[in-house]
């Protein structure tokens, strides 16, 4: 016989650690259970499931200085989700007047609402959707009444003072090594889901949602699905107040360093700002988010909550300098787009690109070891990119299991033997992987009527998996990462938990 679990037993000591018990009867005893996890970040807004549009509001509201509507804001998903408001009112006169005396140009500024506050807090949550209009031959509503559905951003509440900011994640990451946290409502249910980053002056907490099971991320990750997964919460470490402008800053470097952990776009979705307890700014805004794909180079699910809060605490503290923050930019653009946006051949080419980006800022702007005139006459791409590959001590050679990319170093090799045979010079080096993969990326960057080549897609695949790792590692070594990485380019596929120290750490 085993009776159901008592209720929890809640104690503060008196440095605040609340420890939680609760007691259950079985029938060799009593079994007591007790932890001391910190209850999981809330946002305002509560997500749904896969694909499940988001209600910010519902009721009534005025746009563009255009009062008199009912209706509904949402959040909605997609390649590019974005916020939208649908709502109605009656037909007046003035609009058919507007019919004629439109005078919009190619480019349509987003919708603005006004929607009113009580005592300056934002509205509370819809607790569900509104029921979809049932089908009909005949108009729902008169046709006197005046629709619209629109795209919206826009701010709205009082940013000033702001003591902390929470925000969603989606399309975070699966970790089994997050800290532990409990459900607010409910403190006996409890799961490792936190991950913890600092830097910059600021601290971000990101929680897993309880629902993410492993079944539910195999289902995101299989249907290349979109939802929320992780609530994050942003803060000052000295519990100091801050700004709007602060937050967006903060939460940006926030976003790359996710983009960085994972290897594609997501974002820290609709900040709401609280003071003393209360949710008193939030931001609507549309944002690129890419589907659940496995589209990191180094992470790894068994320690992927260390691994995100390390280099998300790294961006903080690199991006604190805006130097740093203009060079990672596009260069952290380049990654996501090589991993995500391209065919074969320029998930070869848009790397490289990145790389000589890195190594140009890394030699010239942070150590000055070249001046800009210098850096001018160095000769070609190659010894750009071979000057930043071998101060990240990565090994260039080609690999005998990359079998296509070995076959692409042997051919070019003899062509190169042949003409230097043709012109009486001596015989070339062997060609290593870079070499390989830069003389490949000419052939796109630098199309010839003879091509000297032709590439099949293992080829290019082949070529595009040493890129973008070699990206990947320069710009974590750039923001300063030193931990564990997943042990890719193996000779055979590699299993979860396969770890290695990146290559310029002994």
């Amino acid at each position: 016989m085993v009776d159901a679990p008592s209720e929890p037993v809640v104690v503060v000591d008196d440095r605040g650690r609340r420890t939680v018990s609760w007691s259950m009867q079985v029938e060799d005893g009593q079994v007591t259970f007790t932890h001391d996890f910190p209850d999981a970040v809330r946002h305002h807004y509560e997500a749904g499931g896969p694909g499940e549009d988001l209600l910010l509001y519902a009721g009534a509201f005025s746009v563009d200085d255009d009062d008199g509507y009912a209706g509904d804001v949402r959040w909605r998903w997609g390649r590019r989700p974005h916020i939208e408001v649908r709502g109605h009112r009656p037909t007046t006169l003035n609009d058919l007047q507007k019919q004629f005396d439109s005078t919009e140009g190619m480019w349509v500024q987003p919708s603005t609402l006004c929607i009113e506050l009580l005592d300056g807090v934002l509205p509370a949550q819809p607790a569900s959707l509104p029921q979809a209009e049932p089908e009909t031959d005949t108009p729902v509503r008169p046709v006197s009444s005046r629709s619209l559905s629109r795209r919206v951003e826009q701010e709205l509440g009082t940013a000033s003072a702001l003591h902390h900011v929470t925000f969603l994640v989606p399309n975070g990451w699966e970790g089994f090594n997050g800290t532990g946290i409990c459900d607010p409502t409910d403190l006996k249910r409890h799961r490792r889901g936190r991950t913890h980053a600092a830097g910059g002056g600021w601290q971000v907490i990101l929680d897993a949602h309880a629902d993410m099971s492993l079944d539910a991320w195999r289902e995101l990750q299989d249907s290349a699905g979109y939802r929320f997964t992780h609530s994050g919460r942003l803060s000052r470490i000295d519990g100091s107040s801050f700004t709007r402008v602060e937050a967006f800053a903060a939460l940006d470097r926030v976003r790359l360093g996710l983009n960085l952990a994972l290897g594609r776009r997501t974002t820290c979705a609709l900040p709401v700002g609280w003071r003393d307890g209360k949710p008193v700014w939030c931001r609507w805004r549309s944002a690129p988010v890419d589907s659940c794909s496995s589209s990191s180079h180094w992470l790894d699910e068994t320690i992927a909550c260390k691994q995100v809060g390390e280099v998300v605490s790294l961006m903080l503290d690199f991006t604190s300098d805006e130097a740093n923050l203009a060079a990672v930019r596009p260069a952290l653009a380049y990654y996501v787009a090589g991993n995500v946006d391209v065919d074969v051949e320029l998930a070869v080419a848009v790397p490289l690109s990145a790389l000589q980006l890195l190594s140009y800022y890394r030699f010239v702007e942070q150590r000055q070891t070249y001046s800009r005139n210098q850096w001018k006459d160095i000769s070609t791409t190659e010894d750009e990119l071979r000057l930043l590959l071998n101060d990240l001590q990565v090994d260039p050679s080609v690999r005998p299991h990359f079998k296509s990319l070995v076959a692409v170093r042997d051919r070019l090799s003899a062509a190169a033997a042949a003409e230097a045979a043709r012109q009486a010079k001596p015989a070339p080096s062997t060609l290593d992987a870079l070499s390989v993969i830069v003389k490949m990326r000419n052939v796109v960057t630098h199309p010839t009527r003879p091509r000297p080549s032709t590439f099949d897609v293992y080829e290019w695949a082949e070529a595009g998996m040493h890129a973008s790792y070699w990206l990947s590692l320069a710009l974590l070594n750039t923001v300063g990462y030193d931990g564990q990485v997943a042990a890719v380019l193996e000779d055979m596929p590699r299993w979860t938990g396969q770890l290695r120290p990146p290559p310029w750490v002994p």
